[in-house]
């Protein structure tokens, strides 16, 4: 039981270190625009684009990612880590969203895929993240949490989805079977 005592705190600082790099490593970049996302039934929602301020993320080097038309479920975090502070599938809303977009592109083989791989993927969703913990007012998360997400994204699981998920895309102009059950609307920065 010690020995299990002993091991489990030693893991425990090796993460504590290993987030702290990896927070301290990630770089921040610009997010802006509104986040909408319709509930169409439990855990699948349409992530749809705001044409007056469509949701953008701008890295430190210039790069921007303005997701698309797509189906989501934010973060795929499993359900027993859902009652945990920092684990909700929605905490980091636009920081799953963004990461969805790029497996979204991938998937469906969308113009610039190629310029993307799954490391790089897990690296912008942890910018992401990092920006919004650092956005003043912006009250949630931990080094933790962004680098165990950042690890999970690139997992076995992960890799399979990336390479070979299926290309699903909700028709841009057709009307939906039904009304969505809700709307839900986030904007970036938040409003004061």
């Amino acid at each position: 039981m010690a020995r299990r005592a002993c091991l489990f705190i030693a893991l425990a600082l090796l993460l504590s270190g290993c987030a702290a790099t990896h927070y301290k490593q990630t770089r921040t970049g610009t997010l802006s625009g509104a986040l909408i996302v319709e509930w169409r039934n439990p855990d699948f929602f349409i992530f749809r684009p705001d044409p007056a301020s469509p949701l953008l993320f701008v890295r430190s080097d210039g790069t921007r990612i303005q997701p698309g038309l797509m189906y989501t479920d934010g973060g795929s975090i499993p359900r027993p880590f859902w009652s945990l502070r920092n684990y909700s599938p929605w905490g980091y809303g636009p920081a799953f969203i963004v990461h969805d977009w790029l497996f979204h592109m991938q998937n469906c083989k969308l113009a610039g895929y190629d310029r993307w791989t799954i490391q790089q993927a897990a690296t912008v969703m942890s910018e992401v993240m990092k920006t919004m913990m650092e956005t003043p007012g912006f009250d949630f998360g931990s080094q933790d949490t962004v680098y165990l997400m950042y690890a999970a994204v690139q997992t076995p699981p992960a890799e399979k989805s990336w390479t070979s998920g299926a290309c699903l895309t909700p028709a841009p102009g057709a009307a939906p079977p039904k009304p969505p059950d809700l709307i839900f609307r986030v904007e970036f920065p938040p409003k004061r």
